[in-house]
């Protein structure tokens, strides 16, 4: 099983779901002020409402982190491209000299396609490289990109720090001897 991912590492994930929350009920006012309708609630209802709401959300993210690790289990959640190209993101699952990436539909977990399977020639260092801010929308800045070399060539993984020596000694464990 892996390690647990610090929180520091996952910030960029929760301030991403508040501030889709916050969007979501600036809009609800929004289009209750512009088409008129009000429904002229005491003050308590609304903060009520308010509390509610974000008990919920907050529920929902805690129950989604663990439904996400029941369904993700012990693969690594990573993008992947070929140095110039679009990120494609996915999970990994590792055993010694091997890789296989399951890309994911929409940056969401619903796997698209048959498995990239890779044979791992070297996996680079960690230089601190991360994502430009221009790539902010469509890859978590706090992840590291590292060089992977495979059979078929050179292509870049962006990958939570936590996650990344774990994967290492994944990558150069010896396979598991035979039971005869």
């Amino acid at each position: 099983m892996p390690k647990k991912i610090p929180l520091r590492q996952q910030t960029f994930r929760y301030a991403s779901l508040a501030v889709g929350l916050l969007i979501g009920l600036a809009l609800v006012f929004f289009f209750q002020r512009a088409t008129g309708r009000s429904l002229e609630l005491p003050p308590g209802v609304i903060v009520f409402v308010i509390i509610f709401v974000i008990v919920v959300a907050v529920g929902s993210i805690a129950l989604g982190q663990l439904i996400g690790r029941t369904v993700v289990g012990d693969r690594f959640e990573v993008a992947i491209r070929t140095p110039g190209e679009k990120w494609r993101h996915g999970r990994l699952t590792v055993s010694p000299g091997h890789l296989s990436f399951q890309q994911y539909r929409w940056q969401v977990r619903i796997p698209r396609g048959a498995p990239l399977e890779w044979d791992i020639v070297s996996l680079g260092e960690d230089t601190g490289r991360r994502p430009s801010l221009k790539q902010v929308f469509s890859i978590n800045p706090q992840l590291r990109i590292v060089d992977l070399v495979t059979q078929h060539g050179a292509e870049e993984l962006a990958i939570l720090p936590a996650q990344l020596d774990e994967l290492r000694e994944r990558l150069n464990a010896e396979p598991a001897a035979a039971v005869e």
